[in-house]
């Protein structure tokens, strides 16, 4: 014996073989797109957690990872800094030729503009940026570890591609290529 809809009801569609229709974000998403979707957002509370670490740093205390995990305060953020230029200039044989670029096509008062700060891909390494106004060019040198400095810039530019956290000048070099943090 067959059943039929009486007259007037139509019938009730057939569901597909492959069961109800999905519908909502995560059910229609394939499973590659939805690792992608996963991994950026790993991606992103990873940079957030960086800038909450950065901002908390640059509000009087650097903090500096070690390789067992510890977290290591290191002081006032002046203090910090002002470790970041000794360290350049006790252990930068290289200097001198960075104030050269850093002051080349300029007058009689030669000027390089220079920001003191912490890498943000290794936050326990410091990093140098060093700018030419007359050339609109920039370099930036990574601490390679304790006291050393490579003699290759990790980063060089024009000043105009130079992240802004860089840009707040807060050192200055001599002819020599001593910085000296203000």
């Amino acid at each position: 014996m067959s059943l039929t809809n009486p007259p007037g009801i139509p019938a009730r569609p057939e569901q597909p073989p492959e069961g109800p229709k999905k519908s909502g974000f995560w059910r229609v998403m394939s499973p590659r797109k939805k690792a992608a979707a996963i991994a950026l957002g790993v991606v992103a509370a990873g940079a957030v957690g960086s800038l909450v670490a950065v901002q908390a740093g640059s509000e009087g205390t650097a903090a500096s990872a070690s390789g067992d995990g510890k977290v290591d305060v290191m002081g006032s953020e002046s203090e910090s800094l002002q470790a970041c230029a000794d360290s350049w200039n006790d252990g930068n044989a290289n200097k001198s030729n960075v104030a050269s670029i850093a002051t080349a096509a300029q007058d009689e008062s030669p000027t390089a503009y220079v920001h003191v700060g912490f890498s943000s891909v290794f936050p326990d390494r410091c990093l140098i940026t060093v700018a030419n106004p007359s050339t609109m060019y920039a370099q930036q040198y990574v601490q390679e570890g304790g006291a050393a400095w490579p003699i290759a810039p990790a980063w060089t530019g024009s000043v105009n591609d130079l992240d802004g956290s860089n840009l707040p000048w807060n050192a200055k070099m001599a002819n020599d290529g001593t910085i000296i943090v203000l």
